[in-house]
């Protein structure tokens, strides 16, 4: 026998799967929602019944019925950012065994500072947003102040955060990178950065220029792309930066991707690395190891950065009180291509 259809949408409905098992529309939600609570003769057949009918559970409507939500949303600006992986994979290795789900949303670039995405995600009753390397519009900020959600702020870390701020100090890294690199004897330095968000690109300008000013070095040698941080991206642009400053004697860029892409090129227009060219990178990627030549690069303890932050929250879920910002420091790996 047929049940009644969500008005206009011809789905299955809570109560279709409730009549069908013969049981109340709660019991259901509540083998849904906490499956523990119910036997596992009951959910299984629960399951069933799901299955038969196609149902798919409303977690919007779930998540406002309930008092308190086990939903964390995790915004990136996209999933090429550099860290996204392990950042995501150490918030489920924490989250997930305390009951919390994770919802990973992909914010596009060219709008991922708008309020829009921020106010649908809240639709869904959050316990707590998290984002990694994304930059909040004022508009943003007011509706996360107004929300009254925690909020946890991963990536380069941020001096005001709306909540906490867990991450990484660019300039510092940058400054750690050039000083190090001006000690190996290096003169002609430039800077490549990719597309990042403005919080981290305005630090490792600030970085860049106060390293390379404090040893009396122009800082003038700098290409900003708005093409992501990947491997094509430092393949294409490093024999225009080589016509444009044939003397430079070491590029910095600014995601290790790009690096390993810059060092290929240099490998297809014959320019030796690191005797006629030094690389490095930021990042500390997998493949900044296994690239030939391996490449210096400042390591981004991301795993690290995220494993405090989760533990943060947690905490701050509890009712916990928390530092408002820790900083995790980068780690110079210096390899064969400088």
């Amino acid at each position: 026998m047929e049940g009644k259809r969500r008005p206009g949408t011809g789905k299955s409905t809570l109560a279709d799967v409730a009549k069908l098992v013969g049981v109340s529309a709660m019991t259901v939600s509540r083998a849904l929602r906490a499956p523990e609570k119910v036997s596992d003769q009951l959910r299984q057949r629960i399951q069933q019944v799901i299955a038969e009918l196609g149902y798919v559970p409303n977690l919007a409507a779930s998540a406002l019925a309930s008092a308190s939500s086990r939903l964390i949303t995790l915004v990136v600006p996209s999933l090429k950012t550099p860290g996204c992986a392990v950042i995501f994979h150490t918030l489920q290795q924490v989250l997930l065994p305390q009951g919390y789900n994770i919802l990973l949303s992909e914010a596009d670039h060219s709008n991922s500072s708008g309020s829009d995405l921020i106010e649908t995600l809240l639709a869904y009753n959050p316990a707590a947003i998290v984002q990694y390397n994304f930059d909040n519009s004022p508009g943003a900020q007011k509706v996360l102040l107004n929300a009254g959600v925690p909020v946890v702020e991963i990536g380069g870390v941020n001096k005001n955060p709306i909540g906490i701020s867990v991450g990484c100090d660019y300039a510092n890294a940058i400054k750690t990178l050039v000083s190090e690199m001006i000690h190996q004897g290096y003169r002609n330095i430039g800077l490549l950065c990719s597309h990042d968000e403005q919080n981290i690109f305005q630090q490792m300008l600030t970085g860049w220029n106060t390293a390379m000013l404090a040893v009396n070095r122009s800082p003038h040698r700098v290409v900003s792309t708005p093409l992501p941080p990947t491997f094509t991206t430092g393949h294409s642009l490093l024999p225009e930066i080589l016509l444009t400053w044939p003397e430079l004697d070491l590029l910095i860029c600014t995601a290790d991707d790009v690096a390993c892409g810059a060092i290929l090129a240099c490998h297809s227009i014959g320019v030796a690395v690191p005797q006629q060219l030094a690389i490095a990178g930021i990042g500390g990627s997998e493949l900044a190891a296994i690239c030939s030549p391996t490449l210096t690069t400042v390591a981004v303890a991301y795993k690290e950065m995220a494993s405090l932050a989760a533990e943060h929250l947690l905490a701050l879920l509890k009712g916990n009180t928390v530092a408002d910002i820790s900083t995790i420091p980068a780690r110079l790996i210096k390899r064969a291509s400088t």
